[in-house]
């Protein structure tokens, strides 16, 4: 990508943070593109995510690591997913059935990277029909309905999405640390801005994402 394109991209993401009434930083940096991932690598990273969302809803996690197991997915896990999969139930923290929870709309950004969803909306939560689009795993379906994810949205289209939540989530870090309240929640941006950020950087694990602002 160009350096014109990716100021001109920097350009119209502050103009949409503005828009929603948001605050922005002249001198945020402009983002780098390293290589974006396969997209079997984003399909197995989302089948993990969806597959552990179902734990903070209270399903036994012994049944979902038979399920990632079955479908060939253990692979795709990070390393705080395998030692989460390695505790009973009542061992999970609060934080990490929160954490859990919160995956959903990192979830929700990797839909949308894939065209399985159009809309990414910071004013929005994921979508009602979400749980539609996914395998049930309550009703022990297979991997089919992400198994037949074809391809990313095309580069230049992630890209400028990732550059408006990388800007955004400045906004909302910088209301918190004055003491202010952003006018969006700044975990559904930091979640959709992680999942935008991996799916952008093969070099970082889903454990490690550089989340700076």
């Amino acid at each position: 990508m160009s350096e014109e394109f990716k100021f001109q991209t920097k350009t119209e993401s502050e103009g949409k943070v503005l828009m929603l009434g948001g605050r922005i930083c002249d001198w945020l940096p402009i983002l780098d593109t390293p290589a974006l991932r396969a997209v079997e690598e984003v399909k197995g990273r989302m089948s993990v995510l969806n597959a552990l969302i179902n734990i903070s809803f209270q399903a036994p996690i012994d049944i979902i690591r038979d399920w990632l197991t079955r479908h060939d997915l253990l692979v795709f896990l990070s390393p705080e997913e395998e030692a989460l999969l390695d505790k009973d139930n009542d061992e999970l923290t609060e934080q990490e059935l929160i954490n859990l929870r919160w995956s959903l709309e990192s979830l929700w950004a990797m839909m949308w990277a894939t065209g399985m969803t159009d809309e990414l909306q910071p004013t929005e939560w994921c979508g009602d029909d979400m749980a539609s689009l996914l395998p049930n795993l309550e009703q022990n379906e297979d991997n089919t309905k992400l198994a037949q994810v074809q391809a990313l949205r095309p580069a230049a289209e992630l890209y400028r999405m990732l550059d408006y939540y990388y800007r955004l989530h400045w906004y909302c870090v910088d209301e918190r640390l004055n003491g202010r309240e952003a006018l969006v929640s700044e975990s559904l941006v930091y979640e959709r801005r992680k999942a935008l950020e991996w799916i952008f950087n093969r070099a970082e694990e889903w454990d490690n994402v550089e989340m700076s602002t």
